[in-house]
């Protein structure tokens, strides 16, 4: 993954319960609310300066996506009860009037990423993902009547819109099936049985891309349209980034982005796979701590933004083509970048 820069996190593990508090709910088809404005986010020290969340809420967004590292559990104390410690650092993060106020004020959906699954780089091998998995269920209020619950790992998907309008986010799991391959820095592998979603997610994701919607965004913890950089990306398996681009041209789905965190600053990347339309990527990471450099990125559009930020995606619905527009936000919530894409661009 990225440079590890840890935070010194309280040494008195709090055992309260997560406070319950009424919050909006995140039905998996909430087919009455067409999406303008999203708000996206990740990496997010618990026990940082967690102003920067009154900034997001005042975007007024209809949906806010946690896209990994949205709090960092790693088990640095060595503490005996490992469910208990990650548990405590989902009391401190919600125990922050800003966030707490800030998830009161729109839905929220999530996945993780390697540090609120519980350890630096860890896959598969990890020993208590299925306790990160209920200590995650419980922090994101998923509903009883969720396919999360269901299986392993925690990938789901969530429509939203009218026919005309329809959004869907694709969750995915970079975490629960994956196989880890090194240390950094991380060599590309050449073994296709190493695998980022495993068998199982892989054929999900190929039938929630034959449903019907216009819009797809699919979440990823790890960086999609980079090239190797030594660190976590989909490019240390090029096998996987081929059945990515198959997957979606085999399902003829258009529409398709990707949105990312994980690095400790935003950059807009774009891919173009032969034969099939450009993959952009929208990585918004450091929302209370930041990177000294940018990895090289020969697919990146733009500068890569190295102060703490987040992300917004709009979409304009009366525009002809309808268009989306990417905004990257400083942490007072000032516009620092943009990129406008035509929904046109992202058919084949």
């Amino acid at each position: 993954m990225k440079r590890i820069v840890y935070l010194l996190i309280s040494f008195i593990v709090i055992t309260s319960c997560i406070p319950t508090g009424t919050q909006p709910g995140i039905g998996q088809n909430d087919l009455s609310l067409n999406l303008e404005k999203i708000v996206i986010s990740s990496c997010c020290y618990q026990t940082g300066n967690l102003s920067i969340f009154r900034n997001m809420q005042a975007k007024n967004a209809d949906l806010y996506i946690a896209m990994g590292d949205n709090m960092y559990a790693d088990n640095i104390l060595s503490t005996p009860d490992y469910p208990a410690w990650i548990q405590a650092q989902y009391d401190l993060l919600k125990n922050n009037p800003d966030y707490n106020n800030f998830r009161a004020s729109l839905a929220c959906i999530a996945t993780w990423d390697d540090h609120d699954y519980g350890l630096n780089n860890a896959g598969k091998e990890f020993p208590y993902k299925v306790q990160s998995k209920e200590k995650f269920m419980q922090f994101w209020q998923v509903p009883s009547t969720s396919d999360i619950r269901t299986r392993d790992g925690i990938y789901t998907s969530y429509l939203y819109g009218d026919a005309a309008h329809r959004v869907q986010v694709i969750m995915l799991d970079c975490r629960t099936f994956l196989d880890v391959l090194s240390n950094e820095p991380i060599s590309p592998t050449s073994d296709t049985t190493k695998t980022i979603l495993g068998a199982t997610q892989w054929a999900w994701l190929k039938q929630e891309l034959q449903k019907p919607a216009t819009v797809r965004i699919i979440v990823s913890s790890t960086q999609f349209s980079t090239a190797h950089n030594g660190w976590e990306t989909w490019a240390n398996y090029p096998h996987e980034m081929q059945k990515f681009y198959k997957t979606v041209k085999d399902a003829n789905a258009e529409g398709v982005f990707v949105v990312s965190g994980d690095v400790h600053y935003a950059e807009i990347s774009k891919r173009s796979p032969a034969g099939q339309y450009p993959i952009y990527d929208f990585t918004s990471s450091g929302l209370t701590h930041t990177e000294g450099n940018a990895s090289v990125n020969p697919f990146r559009v733009g500068n890569a933004y190295r102060a703490l930020n987040f992300g917004v995606i709009n979409i304009d619905w009366n525009a002809t083509p309808v268009t989306l527009k990417f905004d990257v936000c400083a942490f007072n919530g000032d516009v620092v970048q943009q990129q406008l894409i035509p929904l046109d661009e992202l058919k084949f």
